[in-house]
């Protein structure tokens, strides 16, 4: 269990992210379940009367999404759930799930089976392209891209190419065409919906990367 003031991160066989700000007097459970296509969907969301808020891990007993209230008067007011943006909100809850893998990347792969495992952090990642730059479409180029372009899917980001748009100097016309050929290239798999931003590193991918990340 992984604590803040205001909200708390519990990675076992599923993920919870729980939060005691968005609404008064509420605590709101999000539940994520890791898929076969290596996604992190959102299976539950539960609003709660209010629950105690983390302390410290050795006193603190309570599992996430757990309902604990014994008052009567505990009840979530209607009026107070309207506020809620669930797009936003998830964002939110898959940025704190990712951030935890960037500063505790051992715990985070050993509790999830190595399915985000990638021999490269985004920021390792974003600074090793910046010296291929010149080697344009090039094995590592088209590798190296296919991880930070996926790294904004597990966010949850709806604009990928935007960020990445920031993140690399690139335009967001150029990146698309790179995303496009690395599709083509067998670097990134398509996504399981067509129209919509999504795809996983393909085996040949990671196998690039794990080589630059030998010859460094």
């Amino acid at each position: 269990m992984y604590m803040r003031k205001n909200w708390n991160l519990q990675i076992d066989d599923v993920i919870w992210v729980e939060f005691w700000d968005e609404i008064p007097l509420s605590t709101i459970s999000l539940k994520f379940i890791i898929n076969k296509n290596y996604e992190l969907l959102n299976s539950e969301i539960r609003l709660l009367p209010l629950q105690p808020r983390p302390n410290t891990e050795s006193t603190y007993k309570r599992k996430a999404g757990e309902d604990t209230s014994t008052k009567m008067n505990s009840q979530l007011m209607t009026v107070n759930t309207r506020q809620i943006n669930l797009l936003k909100l998830r964002r939110r809850a898959l940025n704190i799930i990712f951030d935890y893998q960037e500063l505790n990347p051992k715990e985070f792969n050993k509790k999830t089976k190595n399915k985000f495992n990638y021999p490269f952090s985004t920021k390792e990642a974003n600074g090793i392209l910046k010296t291929i730059k010149h080697k344009k479409n090039t094995e590592d180029h088209l590798s190296f891209i296919s991880l930070l372009y996926v790294s904004q899917i597990h966010r949850g980001n709806n604009s990928p190419y935007r960020e990445l748009n920031k993140s690399t100097g690139y335009s967001i016309y150029y990146l698309k065409n790179l995303v496009k050929k690395a599709r083509k290239d067998g670097y990134l798999t398509k996504p399981v919906n067509k129209g919509i931003s999504g795809g996983i590193l393909t085996k040949k991918c990671k196998e690039k990367l794990n080589s630059y990340s030998s010859s460094i």
